[in-house]
């Protein structure tokens, strides 16, 4: 009944260690993959097994390869959750704020969980974000990809690797609502200032430890993010656009 096995071909072997690699946290959600011929000569193989195993990773869903491009990490929780979600979300304000209150939830436990386990690594990409945070801002930028970054960062430090790519999905419905967020939020010019507190805060107490701390500081920054997506909604209705018409 069973057959004998014989060895794995090496687009298997190396679609396997991939796979490990997203399993295990070292390749994240967004993570572009080095040149084909940079990963072929870190293997030792050829490019035509390499390609094999890079077809193999993206059959399965792991990866997006684009051509000419580049080979993105896709999130593993992407293809059970986007299509789906995409449509209930979409120009639905209640499901937006659902949606937020889904990510309170398990922001909340993530930081908590990170300023326990974070490593000097993952704190120095929060810093990173919070200095590109700021340098938009004085620039007058929304610094919605800085956010991103801080916030994925804290998905990511907690150790997580389910929780970091279901934070990855999050934030991609969540992109269209906080760029109207940011530009409403924005007509205040002390709002800027209010969340580089809010975010010096967040890092600052995982930076101490302090988990209580670091989940009062989650909750406080994503209840303010709340009231300004009402705000910004019911501008909206009056006349400056609607969530659904939000600019990419």
């Amino acid at each position: 009944m069973l057959k004998r096995l014989q060895h794995k071909r090496f687009s298997d072997e190396i679609a396997d260690q991939f796979i490990e690699l997203i399993k295990g946290g070292t390749l994240k959600p967004g993570d572009t993959l080095p040149s084909e011929r940079e990963m072929a000569r870190s293997l030792g193989v050829s490019l035509p097994p390499l390609r094999e195993g890079l077809k193999i990773l993206e059959t399965l869903g792991f990866v997006e390869i684009r051509p000419r491009s580049k080979i993105v990490v896709k999130s593993v929780a992407a293809s059970a959750l986007h299509d789906p979600m995409a449509k209930t979300v979409e120009g639905d304000l209640d499901m937006v704020i659902q949606l937020l209150e889904v990510r309170k939830i398990l922001e909340s436990w993530a930081v908590s969980k990170a300023s326990q386990v974070a490593t000097e690594k993952d704190i120095a990409c929060l810093e990173k974000a919070c200095q590109e945070m700021q340098a938009d801002f004085e620039n007058d930028r929304l610094g919605v990809n800085a956010d991103s970054k801080f916030h994925l960062a804290i998905f990511h430090a907690a150790k997580n690797t389910i929780l970091s790519h279901i934070g990855f999905t999050l934030f991609d419905h969540l992109w269209r609502s906080q760029k109207l967020i940011r530009e409403t939020m924005f007509m205040a010019d002390q709002n800027k200032k209010r969340l580089l507190a809010q975010h010096s805060a967040i890092l600052n107490a995982i930076k101490a430890r302090d988990p209580q701390k670091a989940n009062a500081a989650v909750v406080e920054h994503l209840d303010f993010a709340e009231r300004e997506l009402v705000h910004a909604s019911l501008s909206a209705s009056e006349g400056k656009g609607t969530l659904h018409q939000a600019p990419i």
